[in-house]
């Protein structure tokens, strides 16, 4: 295993510490995290939130672990598509920054953070700390660890999952941009006018 490798692990516990932690925390305190798929009946919106977006975390995770791990897959999946050391360190950076984001994400929605719209959530607005840079901080987190990822081990899986994520995570945020719009009408407005959707 190489020190690349090691880094690429490393990153993985860090996200599932902070996810897996901050969810913990939040359900002792009675509070639901976790309400992906219950605003919608549309099917396509159910697939995309409760199946795909999922799966794509999951498969990432494993692919991830097998690839860092130098465990043997099909070359059909496992040969990159190029290699070029400097791109590797490139996509370490996305990751760290990402988490850097994710945590600062975390910190700033406080006990507002959902995995999914909460259409019973009547917290406020949340515009400060990350939010005051980013509309969709963690969202960012995720496009970078994707690309992140994609850039260390170049092959096809973590290619076609960082074009896929990246495509589901901004279908859903124009989601969730509609469902502020109408729960904070002028406020959302303003925020939007202010801060834009990445960065």
């Amino acid at each position: 295993m190489e020190f690349i490798d090691i880094l690429v692990i490393i990153s993985l516990a860090i996200f599932y510490i902070l996810f897996l932690g901050r969810t913990l925390l939040l359900y002792k305190k009675g509070i639901k995290v976790w309400v992906i798929g219950t605003s919608t009946k549309k099917i396509s919106e159910i697939i995309l939130e409760k199946i795909l977006l999922p799966l794509a975390l999951f498969i990432n995770f494993i692919f991830t672990i097998i690839t860092a791990l130098h465990i043997k897959l099909p070359s059909v999946i496992s040969n990159y598509l190029i290699t070029i050391i400097w791109i590797k360190y490139i996509g370490i950076m996305f990751c760290y920054i990402g988490l850097i984001i994710f945590l600062f994400a975390l910190i700033s929605f406080g006990k507002s953070w959902r995995i999914g719209i909460d259409e019973n959530n009547s917290n406020e607005l949340i515009t400060n700390g990350m939010f005051k840079y980013s509309r969709n901080p963690i969202f960012l987190f995720m496009d970078l660890y994707f690309t992140g990822i994609m850039l260390i081990y170049p092959n096809i899986v973590f290619t076609l999952l960082a074009i896929g994520t990246i495509i589901g995570i901004h279908y859903q945020i124009l989601r969730e941009e509609k469902y502020l719009l109408n729960k904070f009408g002028e406020k959302y407005i303003n925020y939007k006018n202010e801060t834009r959707r990445y960065i």
